[in-house]
């Protein structure tokens, strides 16, 4: 068995790299299954009989059990933000999270995803926070923006501030247990995601058969003129 955690923070790319690899077929079904706030859902959409509210390592493991793609491939993906709650939750403080990690999942290899515009990553938050449109799908669904946004500068410095604060921080996590994760860069897997997502499989060591083609992503980006008005701002007003 082959476990992968897709490392992340908020607007990096994450639900992107994690569509690809779940439309592969290969790669289990990456999934944000350990923010504080949905595990309940989560249970209750796939059926696990075990109750997340009372036995979080119990729901783990069945989730590890149960999501995997016929090849027996796991993945999930992580925040750096619930990371310290997901310790927690399973009782991991005795040991370390390495330890914690390898013992629930198999063979686990780390993907890193991260922006390296961390000023448009910071106003594609602030945009979503306003509108609650997180991705193109919801807007397929016909669920509309819940009100037009509007450009804050310190709310978008406060967000790029702490998202470069969580991308150190998972710098420092993979440098102080001796992890080599696989790095991707959102904006070289937005234009190459066929070529990133089969480098991801053979990093894995996951194979694929011959006459393999990766499928097109669904996902559509939401930036539009209103994120680069508020780029050109945000610059304008930081020299001040």
């Amino acid at each position: 068995m082959i476990s992968y955690l897709v490392c992340a923070t908020h607007r990096s790319g994450s639900n992107l790299l994690c569509q690809a690899l779940w439309h592969t077929e290969l790669c289990g079904f990456p999934q944000e299954f350990f923010s504080p706030t949905r595990a309940q859902r989560i249970a209750e959409e796939y059926g696990l009989d075990t109750d997340p509210d009372s036995d979080y390592a119990g729901y783990v493991a069945e989730l590890v059990k149960k999501r995997v793609s016929s090849n027996g491939v796991f993945g999930a993906k992580i925040m750096w933000a619930h990371l310290e709650p997901f310790i927690m939750e399973t009782g991991g403080e005795s040991q370390g999270v390495v330890e914690l990690l390898a013992g629930m999942f198999p063979n686990v290899r780390y993907l890193w995803i991260r922006r390296d515009d961390k000023l448009r990553q910071a106003i594609s938050m602030w945009k979503a926070k306003q509108t609650k449109v997180y991705n193109s799908l919801q807007l397929e669904e016909t669920k509309q923006p819940a009100g037009v946004p509007a450009y804050d500068f310190q709310e978008i410095n406060n967000i790029k501030q702490r998202f470069e604060d969580e991308d150190s921080a998972w710098q420092n996590f993979f440098a102080g247990n001796d992890i080599i994760p696989i790095e991707i860069h959102y904006e070289d897997f937005a234009g190459n995601h066929e070529e990133r997502t089969l480098d991801i499989l053979k990093e894995l060591g996951i194979d694929v058969g011959e006459g393999f083609t990766v499928k097109p992503l669904t996902y559509r980006p939401l930036a539009d003129a209103t994120n680069e008005q508020w780029r050109e701002r945000y610059l304008r007003e930081d020299k001040h």
